[in-house]
C-alpha cells in the first residue's frame, strides 16, 4: 500500500513544517507502509501538480490535512483526485473535519473516508483492515459512509504521547524552508517547529483547538522532547525552536523540566513561542527559566482591550492582569507579540477602539490583529448564527485578512478598516517601526513581511 499524505496548497504568509502529518508518517512506517509526505505550501504543489503525479505514479490512498480556510482548494484537488483515478482512497483530516464531523460528507460527497481527533495510533490499523478487507467500523474517530447514512466514531486522544515516536523530520528538513516562519520574526536560523503537549482545558469562544486535540493536557516525556531537539540540533543544524503548543507554560512541571533539559545539554540555540502562551500562566520563576534557557520572544494573547467582550470570549483574563504579565515579561526583556481579535460578535466600534488604544498602551514591540473568524464548531460561531450576524459560515473566506462575520451595525469594509487603523496606529511610532526594521533579515524576509502589510493593512475586501 503506497500513501501520500498532503498539506495542501495555499498563499501562506509562513511556512512551518508540518509536524502534525510528520507524526502520522512515522505512525504509518511502524506498520512498514510505504509514505510519502507532500507540503503542499512550501513545494508549491498544486491542483495541477497533483494531476500530474496520479497521471505517473498514483498512490493508493491520499489523506489531505484540512483547515478551513483551505476548503476550496480541497475540493479542487478532491474533484480531481476522483476525476481521474476512482479506485485512490481520499482520506481528509485536521481541524476542518473536527469542527464539521459528519457534515463532510455533505460538503465532499465523493471522498472514501475522514478521521476527527488524532489519529497516529488508529489510522494506520485501519489502512491495514482495508488492505485485508477487513472490518474497519469500530475505528475510533472514523466517519463514513454506509449506504446512505454517515456515521461517526467518538474521537481519540493518544494518553502516551511517547508512543508516537518522533515526527518524520527526513520529510521535513527544517533547512530547506524559506525565511518566512509563523512568527513573521526570527532571529536564528534554521528553525525547528516542536510539540510538546497536546489538548487545552480553557473554554475561549472563537478557538477551534480543543476540537482537535481535546481538553485534557497530555505532555510528551523530557527525555522524548530532548531527543527530537538534538536530533534537529545535530543531523539538521537546527538554532531556533519554535514550541507551538497550545497550553506550554500552563504546566509548570513541563517547563522546569524543559528548560533543566535544555541547560543539561548546552544547546547554543534560540526560543520563541508563536502559537501565543496564557498570560495568567505565567511567573517570575518560569520567566527566569525561560529565559536561561534561549527565550527571546513570546507572542501572548490578549484578544481585547474591553472587558465586557474578554468576558464575552471567556478568556479567563483581566485587563488589570494582562497588564500585570506584561509588566512581568518586559522585566526579563523577552520582546512581547500582541495578539488582537477585532469584530468579535458582540462588539461595537466602541469596544473595537477600545482595544487598538489598550494595544498602544502596553509595552509590547509588535502587535497582531486579525479579524474575527467565525471557524466550524466553536461557541463564537455558534453565536455569530444565533444573532444573526452570518446566514451559514462561508468556507472561502475564512482567513485573518478578510473580515467574513462583521458584528451588527458594521460592514466588512468597516472591519477592515477598523484593522488598518490598529496597525497603521501601532506601528506608525519611530520606536516601534525602527524595532521591526531591525529585525529584518534578508531581501527575502523584507518581501515576506511585506506581503503580510498588504493583505492584513492595506488590501481591501469586498463582500456582495
Amino acid at each position: 500500500m503506497k500513501v501520500l499524505l498532503l498539506k495542501p496548497y495555499s498563499e501562506s504568509h509562513y511556512f512551518v513544517s508540518p509536524v502534525g502529518l510528520g507524526y502520522l508518517v512515522s505512525a504509518l512506517r511502524k506498520h512498514d507502509i510505504d509514505v510519502e509526505l507532500i507540503d503542499g505550501v512550501k513545494d508549491q504543489f498544486t491542483v495541477r501538480r497533483m494531476k500530474e503525479k496520479i497521471k505517473k505514479n498514483p498512490p493508493d490512498v491520499i489523506g489531505i490535512s484540512f483547515f478551513s480556510s483551505d476548503f476550496s482548494v480541497i475540493k479542487e484537488y478532491v474533484n480531481a483526485i476522483k476525476e481521474i483515478n476512482k479506485e485512490i482512497l481520499v482520506i481528509l483530516g485536521g481541524p476542518h473535519v473536527a469542527g464539521v464531523k459528519k457534515q463532510i460528507f455533505e460538503d465532499f460527497n465523493n471522498i472514501d473516508f475522514a478521521f476527527a481527533g488524532e489519529a497516529e495510533t488508529h489510522f494506520p490499523l485501519f489502512l491495514k483492515k482495508i488492505q485485508n478487507n477487513e472490518d474497519y467500523t469500530d475505528t475510533p474517530g472514523l466517519i463514513w459512509k454506509d449506504r446512505d447514512q454517515i456515521k461517526m466514531n467518538p474521537s481519540y486522544f493518544e494518553e502516551d504521547l511517547d508512543k508516537i515516536g518522533l515526527p518524520a523530520w527526513d520529510l521535513m528538513d527544517p533547512r530547506t524552508y524559506p525565511k518566512a516562519p509563523q512568527g513573521a520574526v526570527f532571529r536564528n536560523w534554521p528553525i525547528g517547529s516542536i510539540v510538546t503537549s497536546r489538548g487545552c482545558p480553557y473554554q475561549c469562544t472563537f478557538c477551534a483547538g480543543k476540537l482537535t486535540t481535546g481538553q485534557r493536557i497530555r505532555k510528551r516525556s523530557i527525555e522524548n522532547i530532548m531527543e527530537e531537539i538534538e536530533l534537529l540540533y545535530n543531523k539538521y543544524g537546527v538554532r531556533e525552536i519554535h514550541i507551538i503548543d497550545d497550553t506550554f507554560t500552563s504546566n509548570k512541571e513541563l517547563v522546569k523540566g524543559f528548560c533543566a533539559g535544555l541547560k543539561e545539554r548546552d544547546f547554543k540555540i534560540s526560543l520563541t513561542f508563536p502559537n501565543g502562551v496564557r498570560l495568567n500562566s505565567l511567573d517570575e520563576e518560569m520567566l527566569t527559566l525561560l529565559k536561561e534557557a534561549g527565550c527571546y520572544a513570546m507572542s501572548v494573547g490578549i484578544e481585547s482591550g474591553n472587558q465586557k467582550i474578554l468576558n464575552d470570549m471567556q478568556k479567563g483574563l483581566t485587563l488589570e492582569i494582562i497588564e500585570e504579565k506584561i509588566k512581568l515579561i518586559n522585566k526579563f526583556n523577552i520582546d512581547i507579540n500582541g495578539f488582537f481579535i477585532v469584530g468579535y460578535p458582540t462588539e461595537t466600534k466602541e469596544t473595537i477602539m477600545d482595544t487598538i488604544k489598550f494595544a498602544r498602551k502596553l509595552p509590547i514591540k509588535r502587535a497582531h490583529f486579525s479579524t474575527f473568524l467565525p471557524l466550524p464548531g466553536t461557541k463564537a460561531t455558534a453565536l455569530a448564527l444565533e444573532l444573526g450576524l452570518l446566514p451559514k459560515v462561508d468556507m472561502d473566506k475564512l482567513l485573518y485578512t478578510d473580515a467574513p462575520c462583521p458584528p451588527k451595525g458594521l460592514t466588512s469594509e468597516d472591519l477592515k478598516r477598523f484593522q488598518r487603523k490598529a496597525f497603521f496606529w501601532f506601528y506608525i511610532r519611530p520606536k516601534h517601526m525602527i524595532a521591526l526594521l531591525i529585525e529584518i533579515k534578508s531581501w527575502a524576509h523584507f518581501k515576506s513581511l511585506s506581503k503580510r502589510a498588504w493583505d492584513y493593512g492595506i488590501k481591501r475586501v469586498k463582500y456582495p
